[in-house]
């Protein structure tokens, strides 16, 4: 056989393997649980309410002029727009036939219940950190709370051979993968409260976080080099900076950070764009102590090396 012949043999042969591996990862690697959840119990409900905010999952299921939940909202990316997903309890369009395990695995681990990965435009690379009893609690509360909607979902306009999901196995095995949320040993008690919540539910990295070659966010949580929070070009506008440095948040006030999370603006400033949606459908609605535990974590991220805490005068 001719060398030309060998090279494609040798190149179906490692799409082949490449593409049944794809198909294999999430049965390795995402697992399903077999947790059972009684979604009728009523502190569970109200915990998952409040998760609920906390995750802003309205802000992006719900397309303008929208039912709540029921997806369809276009989210443009450098290849294609994505549409989200209808996420309420209706069987044939949302995600009724869910049952716990189903719901776990598409929050945190980034995979449908048919298998099929999903667009990282989903947090779920944040959403691996959130503990066990706040997705039960999610899981319960738009199961019995959330009005089903019959409404299909829409395909992203995302040209082939870009729109394959199988390469997308691949994507969250090098770049999500499984892990848990890790308490700071240099972090006080209100300020892991507001790791959690910043890495996890409120999953600020996935706009202020810069992205890499593949899309994927360069850090995960505070290390160093400083790249997490450090911020980033999104959908055409800038996701601020927001550790303590001076290009940052250096020159607010913890009392600051809370009031704007709270309100959407300070006496300097005011949220615009997608920050505006961040408060009106979650910030807002978050207890004074976690916006507090919030504003604490962002004041203890320091400066990234080679970058001033402060400008300095003159």
């Amino acid at each position: 056989m001719k060398k030309t012949g060998w090279v494609a043999v040798l190149a179906i042969a490692g799409a082949a393997v490449a593409m049944g591996g794809a198909y294999a990862l999430p049965y390795w690697f995402a697992s399903k649980q077999t947790a059972k959840v009684d979604i009728h119990d009523a502190a569970l409900i109200a915990r998952g309410a409040v998760v609920a905010r906390q995750g802003d999952c309205i802000a992006c299921h719900t397309a303008p002029g929208g039912k709540p939940f029921a997806g369809g909202l276009a989210m443009q990316t450098p290849v294609g727009a994505i549409y989200s997903t209808n996420i309420t309890p209706d069987p044939t369009h949302g995600i009724g036939l869910y049952d716990y395990g189903d719901f776990e695995r598409a929050v945190r681990q980034g995979v449908r219940r048919d298998g099929t990965p999903l667009y990282p435009a989903m947090p779920y690379v944040s959403y691996a950190v959130v503990k066990d009893e706040d997705v039960k609690a999610l899981y319960a509360w738009v199961m019995t709370q959330v009005p089903a909607v019959a409404q299909d979902n829409h395909a992203a306009t995302i040209p082939w051979p870009m729109n394959m999901r199988w390469p997308l196995a691949w994507w969250q095995y090098l770049f999500a993968g499984q892990r848990r949320f890790e308490p700071s040993p240099h972090l006080d008690a209100q300020q892991q409260r507001g790791a959690y919540l910043v890495e996890g539910l409120a999953h600020c990295g996935a706009c202020h976080t810069p992205r890499g070659i593949a899309y994927q966010e360069k850090a995960l949580k505070d290390e160093a080099g400083g790249a997490y929070l450090s911020g980033s070009v999104l959908e055409g506008w800038y996701a601020k900076n927001l550790r303590n440095e001076a290009v940052g948040l250096a020159s607010w006030p913890q009392a600051d950070i809370a009031d704007f999370l709270k309100t959407g603006r300070t006496a300097s400033t005011a949220a615009f764009g997608s920050m505006a949606d961040v408060v009106e459908h979650s910030t807002q609605h978050m207890s004074d102590a976690d916006l507090q535990a919030i504003a604490a974590y962002l004041k203890a991220l320091a400066p990234r090396p080679g970058y001033p805490a402060s400008f300095k005068p003159g």
